[in-house]
């Protein structure tokens, strides 16, 4: 029997949220160190640590959904079904009929 209630989905996805950022504020910080501790062996064990941690934070929750760094959405080259602006507004650019 557990004593601690089970969270709510959106506490969870919050708590994977805070945790991927974290690793990835972590993951900044320590390639910042690089310009004051250029070749520095305890500089070298702090990036594999790091590396590690957000490896872990992969193996306990999935990979990450998140796009990675540089990538770009997608969007198809097709027609768009009728109505899909239909609430729009008209933000005066483009050609007018």
């Amino acid at each position: 029997m557990s004593i601690h209630p089970t969270p709510s989905p959106e506490s969870a996805r919050q708590h994977e949220s805070d945790v991927r950022g974290a690793v990835r504020d972590l993951l900044q910080a320590v390639e910042g160190l690089k310009r004051d501790h250029h070749n520095d062996p305890d500089l070298r064990r702090l990036q594999v640590d790091a590396q590690r941690v957000a490896e872990d934070v992969d193996l306990l929750l999935g990979p990450s959904t998140a796009a990675p760094e540089g990538a770009q959405d997608v969007i198809p080259d097709e027609d768009y079904p009728p109505g899909f602006f239909a609430d729009a507004e008209d933000e005066g650019v483009g050609r007018h009929r």
